[in-house]
C-alpha cells in the first residue's frame, strides 16, 4: 500500500499558468486585485467590484485573445 507521502510526492501543487497570467493581465491593465480559480474546464476569475466586471465582460474576447486561454472565462464579482 502506498504512503500518502508516495502519492502526494510526486504531484505538484503549483498554479497553472493560465491563473497566473489572467490575474497578472487584470492587475498590470487595472491595476485591482482577482481571484483565478480553475474548475474543470473553466476559469472563474473573481474581481471585487461590479464595474470592472462589467468592463472585463465588455473586453473579454481581448483577454482571451491576450492571454492565450484554452478554457472557457467566467468573470464574477464580489470578495
Amino acid at each position: 500500500m502506498d504512503s500518502l507521502q508516495d502519492i502526494l510526492g510526486s504531484r505538484s501543487f503549483e498554479a497553472p499558468d493560465e491563473i497566473k497570467v489572467v490575474s497578472d493581465y487584470v492587475r498590470r491593465n487595472y491595476k485591482s486585485s482577482s481571484r483565478v480559480k480553475l474548475d474543470g474546464d473553466r476559469l472563474i476569475l473573481q474581481v471585487p467590484s461590479s464595474g470592472l466586471a462589467a468592463t472585463l465582460q465588455l473586453e473579454q474576447r481581448k483577454l482571451i485573445e491576450a492571454c492565450n486561454l484554452t478554457k472557457k472565462l467566467v468573470i464574477r464579482y464580489g470578495r
